[in-house]
């Protein structure tokens, strides 16, 4: 800031002398205008405003370096006449050439003819508060479609033609019930909620239930058994299935009367096949070679094709991944392991549209070997700046401190050797430390993988 500018104010109007020093320590910028609003005097401690050419602005307008909406405010604020007028402040954003749009929170006070702008550069909120709203758009579309997921269970549930209770595996209790377990039981549903599930048997069946949730919830594995209704006085066959929701295990019971297993199976079958074709995610069922068999309408819509016909016979390895790359892994590791959890990927339509997903997998070996593939779109969470990872943070400040000190050639090694371990680390995260898989993701050898694995110091991780 021009010191003599200031001191020959403060000197005219019986200010301290180092009034202009004063106003350098309290300000990221400052501005001396006139009455007017003609920039008479600057300053800035902001190290990205260094480039801009401070003479060029001596002489402009305040309001020709900010942007339209803030036109007003400027015109208020050169209104400010005396002290009081410093617990007024205002957000302006200002555009000036060489550098990107950037928020300022000013507070003005009146000096004789001239108005001082005392600002505090407010980018770093700026940027929260954007990513906050980002978060927040996000967070409602998840939970947009979290209800809806939500309300088609309920309706799924209510009007299926089976029997059905949710109880929970350690006390047994009866947690929900739908309408065609209250004929069955001929109770009220809120009786039903809240009682052991061996209460709603005569007393020769109760060791018959007990053994039956205590074998699935042991083994995992579904069970079946046949029991006699208390109140119903009515034989029954009970299949249960052992599901998680959260961090909680629970029971499905299906109660089946006689004579009604073979009817009842058909419908909750065809009620199943109908909810994959209808959920937001693309659900498709392949081969074992990766050729499509079926698919659901989300399938079609991500990949541009609009018959399912069209798309029977077509190998998923044309829309999925790179091709040959990520199939091979998906479905070695389906063989292998029985299922894939959340692998990152690229779903290409037939039309050149890419959608970023992620592909959950698991092998069917009954009654033909088949794999299920489930995959959802993520794109949406692209929109949400991400920080850097911690290891890439301290990867760029250790080479930033290496400028200077070692030459160029010698800090472009040291870099592509990061970098190349870490795409390597994350190959490896990726297929679950499937050496492989890995070379295979990174179109390398195994024989160089390995070469590379040493070099790293990562043939000692953990898992192997």
């Amino acid at each position: 800031m021009n010191a003599h500018f200031l001191d020959r104010k403060a000197i005219e109007l019986g200010l301290p002398r180092d009034f202009a020093a004063l106003v350098s320590a309290v300000s990221d910028i400052a501005f001396v205008t006139d009455r007017s609003g003609t920039i008479l005097d600057l300053i800035w401690n902001v190290e990205t405003l260094d480039d801009v050419d401070r003479d060029a602005l001596i002489g402009a307008s305040m309001s020709s370096i900010v942007t339209p909406e803030c036109y007003d405010k400027i015109a208020e604020m050169l209104r400010a006449d005396g002290a009081s007028e410093t617990k007024r402040q205002r957000e302006i954003n200002h555009r000036i050439d060489g550098i990107d749009e950037f928020p300022v929170r000013y507070s003005t006070v009146g000096v004789g003819d001239s108005v001082i702008f005392l600002g505090q550069e407010i980018r770093a909120i700026a940027s929260l508060q954007s990513r906050l709203v980002e978060a927040q758009r996000a967070l409602d579309e998840d939970y947009s479609q979290l209800r809806q997921l939500e309300t088609q269970y309920r309706v799924l549930f209510q009007t299926s033609s089976e029997a059905l209770l949710v109880l929970d595996v350690a006390s047994r209790k009866i947690e929900d019930c739908n309408v065609a377990a209250t004929k069955v039981l001929r109770m009220d549903g809120a009786a039903i909620k809240g009682q052991r599930l061996e209460s709603l048997f005569d007393a020769d069946s109760v060791k018959t239930v007990l053994a039956g949730v205590q074998s699935v919830a042991a083994t995992g594995q579904s069970d079946s058994f046949a029991g006699r209704l208390s109140v119903a006085q009515a034989d029954v066959a009970c299949r249960l299935s052992i599901f998680r929701a959260a961090d909680a295990m629970r029971i499905q019971c299906t109660l089946v009367p006689d004579g009604l297993g073979a009817t009842n199976g058909q419908a909750i079958e065809s009620q199943l096949v109908g909810m994959v074709a209808s959920i937001p995610d693309a659900v498709v069922l392949t081969d074992e070679n990766g050729s499509i068999h079926w698919c659901n309408d989300a399938f079609l819509s991500m990949a541009e094709i609009a018959l399912a016909s069209q798309a029977e016979g077509e190998n998923l390895a044309r829309f999925l991944g790179r091709p040959g790359v990520d199939m091979n892994i998906i479905l070695s590791n389906a063989r292998e392991h029985g299922r894939l959890k959340a692998f990152s990927s690229l779903l290409t339509g037939a039309y050149g549209s890419e959608t970023r997903v992620e592909t959950s997998v698991a092998a069917i070996t009954e009654p033909t070997p088949m794999v299920g593939f489930v995959m959802r779109d993520i794109g949406r969470y692209d929109q949400i700046p991400a920080r850097m990872p911690e290891k890439g943070t301290e990867t760029a400040n250790n080479l930033m401190n290496l400028v200077g000190s070692v030459p160029l050639k010698e800090l472009v090694r040291t870099s592509t050797e990061e970098i190349e371990e870490m795409c390597i680390e994350a190959a490896l995260r990726k297929t679950g430390n499937n050496r492989a898989s890995a070379a295979e993701m990174l179109g390398l050898s195994r024989q160089s993988l390995y070469v590379k694995l040493r070099r790293f110091n990562l043939l000692d991780r953990p898992g192997d």
